[in-house]
């Protein structure tokens, strides 16, 4: 993403951000299966940032929740849900 210069892209900076992303979505589902939200047992606007750096990163690099992560679709569903009520 080079913003409005056309930067060339690194290719292997590319695939570092990808797994990145990868890893964050591995650790997240871990966090997730000891805690209802981000910063514990109550929805907060960390879990409303947290969601627009996934919709962002799942955008970006055209990446989706992996099928087993269930605890973190559980977690994506329940506070898109919150996020568009409160809106």
């Amino acid at each position: 993403m080079s913003g409005p210069h056309a930067y060339d892209q690194i290719p292997e900076l590319v695939e570092r951000s990808r797994q990145r992303v990868a890893n964050f979505f591995t650790d997240f589902d871990e966090r997730l299966n000891r805690e209802q939200y981000v910063a514990g047992t109550e929805f907060s606007v960390v879990d409303i940032t947290t969601l627009m750096t996934v919709d962002f990163a799942t955008k970006a690099f055209k990446m989706t929740i992996p099928a087993e992560f269930t605890t973190f679709q559980r977690w994506y569903d329940e506070v898109s849900t919150q996020a568009q009520r409160r809106r």
